[in-house]
């Protein structure tokens, strides 16, 4: 659900010190108010933007589980984390959850595998899978996982710290409630894991049907963000105590 936090939005080469926690993103506007703490430029390395905050690293790869391996796999080797942290957007499954809502991640199941990955503690059920989900999709990501919620690329995070035996935990805002219709933003990602701002506009723009939902997008996203950040930086702080 990344990409329901770029519709509201808008390069050092140094070293960096190793960090207890490592968080990966898709967008950098999930997170943007836990960014804009930031004194530095971020480090790119291989396409994926790393942030450094005073307790922890972020990094910032891109749509999809491809990308959140790779922004993982980054990470990890300029961080030398403790604890991998899958953080930003997500869809509700569950009507019980409502837009803004924050939680952390009991289990992490991935839709594609059926593989399931444990964290460190939380309390929803999040499904992995590989396009925006509409709202047929929930439901039936509700019926056959009894999952709270779906994002597109925590799976792959908890692969690689599975892989590497570190600790995992997942934060997800959740941006759009179980009944929220949600345009085509799939067709928009391209092969980077980018997504293309310009186009999904023109496409608005030609279709007014979208533009309420658009503005509600925009909205939920930003308030969402805000309440993610609180609760990494309570993650953080609490992981590097």
């Amino acid at each position: 659900m990344a990409l329901c936090a770029v519709l509201w939005s808008g390069s050092g080469q140094t070293a960096m010190p190793h960090k207890h926690v490592a968080i990966v993103v898709a967008m950098r506007v999930e997170v943007a108010p836990l960014l804009a703490k930031m004194k530095t430029q971020p480090l790119h390395v291989d396409g994926v933007e790393l942030f450094e905050l005073p307790e922890a690293m972020v990094a910032v790869g891109g749509i999809g589980e491809k990308c959140a391996r790779h922004a993982a796999e980054v990470v990890i080797e300029h961080a030398q984390p403790k604890l991998l942290v899958s953080a930003g957007m997500a869809g509700a499954l569950s009507p019980q959850l409502k837009v803004c809502d924050v939680g952390r991640m009991r289990e992490v199941v991935d839709v594609a595998t059926g593989q399931r990955y444990p964290t460190r503690g939380g309390e929803w059920v999040l499904a992995t899978s590989p396009g925006i989900s509409d709202v047929a999709e929930k439901g039936a990501l509700l019926t056959r996982y009894a999952a709270d919620a779906v994002d597109m690329e925590a799976a792959a995070v908890a692969r690689v710290a599975k892989e590497r035996g570190l600790e995992f935990a997942a934060v997800k805002a959740i941006s759009d409630d179980s009944a929220f219709p949600m345009p085509p933003l799939t067709r928009f990602i391209d092969g980077n894991g980018r997504f293309e701002t310009r186009q999904f506009l023109v496409y608005i723009a030609l279709h007014p049907k979208w533009w309420a939902t658009l503005a509600k997008i925009r909205k939920n996203s930003k308030l969402a963000s805000a309440n993610l950040c609180r609760e990494l930086q309570h993650l953080i702080d609490s992981s590097s105590q």
